[in-house]
């Protein structure tokens, strides 16, 4: 089905499911087009565009899923394109129902595409077969290189030019076309991801999803805290994978995105479409699968989405900020799929990898940071990749107002108020409060009178940071935790130090709450 085809049906639609209001306001100014073989709707300006897409993007979509499930998703633009007639009523045609004229279908694509150059001959079989836009694209972009042999000949210094100049804007629009359609981010990539001892397991991971998806890793579950980078290594896989097959289809998405397009299918009673606009992808991203919790019906239709992806080995990838068995309020038949895969876990950075950061970014950005500077900010912020990010943009900034070179000194002006903070004096209570927050047990657990083990050990935890990040003396720090014998805080402390060298998982808590409570 040819978009000339499409529009007036997508029209008639529209307005028999929306109010007439917002028909004759929204839906039926709009024109439409076509670019690199991709759907377009145009609005007036980008304004336009953002309401078209949070309040009609779905209802569209739908109808394209109905009439049109061959073709991708339609992008919003600035702009303006065709405008069609509303087909009358009764006139809508499903889409398995072939053309009465599939001459027409190919005549039409073409017509819908740039002009690049007076249009090749079209072959003896397109009558016979129809073809999509993308194909005829491309065979447009092979006879303007090609040509009849004489008149290249002839015209050969002058034609290249515009040819290589039309081949490059029509690859252009076509990669922009891809960007809007898996709402992916051109900067997120392999390239541009710094590898540390805290996310090289999972880049290591994230890079053999992207050659293979679907197959080993299904799903992959990402965790941890904000601002350690999920976003930006999920990311990179669809990026990567576009890359090696520009074919696939990838959609990347926040939760939110995903239960805001169920309410629309519900209020449309158009879940059958809502269902299939999922079942089209290849590698479907969805950040912080968390805000699912405690949507009975979300949850159900996210499980048959889940088992449509592992049972036709298309790949499914989720980030969170705990382990998926720690998620509340969660379905517990989603809990268990969600390890099925692989889950891992990102760790807040090493102070290498954060002074690699810095010096990517500054590479990034054409400006030069020392290395004095570099580990400055590296230490002041410790814990969230994106605050770092942050504190570089402040001091790139100062530098080029100031017109003067990143060093330390700079990097301390620019970051006084973010200095100013870090160096607040830390308490027993914020101590006490952070551990209890962290193992998931109330304060007054921690300064209470029980000494089962979910309890003791946290205790523990908390007065052996108590000793470390403070300078209160031992029996006041007895004090602190329920009046308690100095014998007991030195009990504990040297407790957790011997449990740090033996016990991984206790030795890594440690370090996080260490990091958290610093910053």
């Amino acid at each position: 089905m040819t978009l000339a085809e499409f529009w007036p049906l997508c029209l008639r639609k529209l307005h028999d499911s929306l109010p007439e209001q917002q028909f004759r306001q929204w839906i039926a100014p709009l024109t439409v087009g076509e670019e690199g073989g991709v759907w377009v709707v145009y609005g007036k300006n980008q304004f336009a565009c953002n309401m078209l897409k949070s309040r009609f993007a779905a209802e569209i979509e739908a109808v394209r899923v109905e009439l049109a499930p061959q073709r991708p998703v339609f992008v919003f633009k600035p702009g303006e394109g065709q405008s069609y007639v509303m087909a009358a009523a009764g006139g809508v045609k499903p889409a398995d129902m072939p053309s009465e004229n599939p001459q027409l279908e190919v005549e039409a694509a073409v017509a819908a595409q740039p002009v690049l150059d007076e249009p090749a001959e079209l072959p003896a079989q397109a009558s016979a077969q129809k073809k999509s836009a993308q194909e005829i694209l491309a065979e447009r972009l092979k006879n303007l290189q090609q040509g009849p042999q004489s008149v290249q000949a002839a015209a050969a210094p002058q034609a290249a030019a515009p040819v290589a100049k039309a081949k490059a804007v029509a690859l252009q629009e076509a990669e922009e076309a891809r960007y809007q359609q898996s709402n992916l981010s051109s900067d997120y990539t392999f390239d541009t991801l710094v590898a540390g001892k805290g996310n090289r397991l999972a880049a290591a991971a994230a890079q053999a999803i992207a050659e293979n998806p679907g197959q080993n890793y299904n799903p992959f579950f990402l965790y941890g805290s904000t601002g350690l980078g999920k976003t930006h290594l999920v990311q990179a896989i669809g990026n990567e994978l576009l890359k090696n097959k520009p074919d696939a289809k990838v959609r990347y998405m926040h939760s939110d995105d995903y239960v805001r397009s169920l309410m629309v299918a519900a209020r449309n009673n158009a879940f059958d479409a809502f269902k299939q606009q999922y079942k089209q992808y290849d590698l479907l991203i969805i950040d912080d699968i968390q805000f699912i919790k405690g949507k009975d019906r979300t949850m159900e239709e996210f499980f048959y989405l889940y088992n449509h992806f592992h049972n036709e080995k298309k790949q499914l990838i989720l980030t969170c900020d705990v382990l998926p068995a720690k998620i509340e309020d969660m379905d517990d038949r989603l809990k268990s799929r969600f390890s099925w895969g692989l889950t891992l876990e990102l760790e807040p950075p090493e102070l290498e990898m954060r002074v690699a950061i810095l010096q990517k970014k500054a590479e990034s950005a054409g400006v030069s940071i020392s290395e004095e500077a570099a580990f400055f900010i590296a230490n002041l912020i410790r814990s969230n990749v994106r605050e770092l990010e942050g504190a570089f943009n402040r001091v790139s900034a100062s530098s080029r107002f100031m017109n003067k070179p990143i060093d330390i000194d700079l990097a301390r002006e620019s970051l006084q108020d973010i200095i100013a903070v870090k160096h607040k004096v830390i308490t027993a209570d914020m101590i006490i409060f952070e551990t209890a927050k962290h193992y998931r047990i109330k304060p007054a657990e921690i300064v209470g009178k029980k000494r089962t083990r979910n309890i003791a050990r946290p205790r523990q935890v908390a007065m052996s940071l108590t000793k470390e990040l403070t300078n209160l003396s031992l029996p006041a720090i007895g004090a602190a935790f329920g009046d308690r014998d100095h014998t007991t805080v030195m009990h504990g402390v040297k407790a957790v130090a011997k449990l740090r060298e033996e016990d991984p998982e206790l030795a890594q808590d440690y370090e996080k709450l260490l990091i958290l409570i610093q910053n």
